[in-house]
């Protein structure tokens, strides 16, 4: 995890967070419930429980939101489980030809389905343009 200048964040950090946003609401509650009580008693001195209830209430907030935007948990490498993303560029021999649109290429060991604007033979070299969950873009390759 990295915060928004790229810098790692130590996971000391991230779970004293990730702990802290657990208890903070539970002190908050506990906290605004005595505080109601006590100026149902008709003591003044509750608000100030119920306003520190309420500062822990926020800061949980803040903190969760923090955790939750994207950019605190933007991954090194985001293409790590999306296989079909990380085949762009590479150049492969089709093992069935593209008809219809549709054809078959080997890369590594797997045999991707391929979609092509063009129709071309098996054996034809393609170039990975793009990538649609398990299906590859491709076009033909100059060799």
């Amino acid at each position: 995890m990295s915060d928004k200048t790229g810098r790692k964040l130590p996971h000391e950090l991230i779970w004293a967070l990730a702990t802290l946003s657990f208890v903070l609401p539970l002190v908050a509650l506990g906290l605004g419930a005595v505080g109601g009580w006590r100026i149902l008693n008709s003591d003044p001195g509750g608000w100030p429980w119920v306003g520190v209830g309420v500062v822990c209430f926020v800061l949980d907030l803040i903190i969760d939101l923090w955790l939750a935007n994207p950019h605190t948990l933007a991954s090194d490498d985001p293409d790590l489980n999306c296989r079909g993303s990380q085949c762009i560029g590479r150049i492969a021999e089709l093992v069935e030809p593209v008809e219809g649109g549709r054809g078959k290429v080997r890369l590594g060991d797997t045999v991707w389905t391929v979609e092509c604007a063009e129709n071309l033979p098996a054996g034809s070299f393609v170039r990975v343009v793009g990538s649609d969950g398990a299906v590859l873009r491709v076009e033909g390759a100059k060799t």
